[in-house]
């Protein structure tokens, strides 16, 4: 089943600056699919219409087989944008944007209460969403008391208290330790084995082998320049140098070899793959 189709679609901020350039793209049910491109080459305005927050210039976004439009999903939808905000959640780059109530429990339970669920099974929701994550040491604190990484969980565990089929994850290892960008694959692993379509947006190429299949590349003129098996666009350098994800000195390891044009001595030599 198709989730998203984009056609033809393009993005301009105050009208006049270009942000997403021709995005023609299909995303299917069950897909893990990275977008990957330098800073500022679209990848957060994609998961913005992705989910709802801004509409295209030009061109049309589909969510489950209906056109989004300001008009439709704030009230002349009939149940669609409820049935759409059960279905999609977006984790923001910035958890401090996403971070708004006086508590971490509060934080977790306001999904769940705008969108009409029992408050039997809100509860329920956000004692399994705090255990999956255990965050239970942080329910009654306050969000701006919080480290980066413990923002992260919580803003994860806000989009996950209202269960979403699809996940869209912008960013989502900015900012955080190595031991807290490890726990935050192995939950992405978790929840692609439980059947979510995953789309994270991400100039880290690290964890796209491990959490994506499929990658979406944009080039830094807003462009889609390469839609494929993410293995394969990981270990195309040229592309990769091309749009600005590494440099000719890349140590990217396990994946791409070490390449460098300036001369290498007998301690230098990097011509093997880690």
């Amino acid at each position: 089943m198709t989730l998203f189709e984009l056609k033809n679609v393009n993005y301009l901020y105050l009208n006049r600056i270009p942000a997403l350039n021709d995005i023609n793209l299909s995303i299917e049910e069950g897909e893990q699919v990275a977008i990957l491109g330098a800073n500022g080459s679209g990848k957060s305005t994609l998961l913005k219409l992705l989910d709802g927050l801004i509409f295209p210039s030009s061109g049309v976004v589909k969510a489950f087989g209906k056109t989004l439009t300001e008009n439709i999903l704030d009230g002349e939808g009939g149940d669609f944008p409820q049935f759409f905000r059960r279905k999609v959640g977006l984790i923001f780059q910035n958890s401090e944007a996403q971070l708004f109530c006086p508590t971490v429990m509060d934080e977790i339970k306001f999904g769940p209460l705008q969108l009409d669920i029992p408050e039997e099974d809100i509860h329920q929701r956000v004692n399994d969403v705090i255990e999956m994550l255990n965050i239970e040491n942080l329910k009654d604190r306050a969000p701006y008391t919080l480290s980066g990484g413990e923002k992260k969980k919580v803003a994860i565990a806000s989009v996950l208290s209202i269960n979403p089929d699809v996940l869209l994850l912008d960013e989502p290892t900015n900012g955080l330790d190595p031991r807290t960008q490890r726990w935050l694959v192995e939950l992405l692993l978790e929840l692609r084995k439980s059947g979510k379509t995953i789309i994270i947006a991400t100039h880290d190429l690290g964890i796209v082998e491990e959490v994506s299949e499929r990658a979406v590349v944009f080039s830094e003129d807003h462009r889609i320049v390469a839609n494929g098996e993410a293995q394969a666009i990981l270990n195309d350098t040229e592309l990769l140098m091309k749009v600005n994800l590494i440099h000719e000195h890349s140590h990217r390891h396990n994946v791409i070899l070490h390449k460098h044009k300036h001369a290498h001595t007998l301690e230098h030599n990097h011509d093997h793959v880690l």
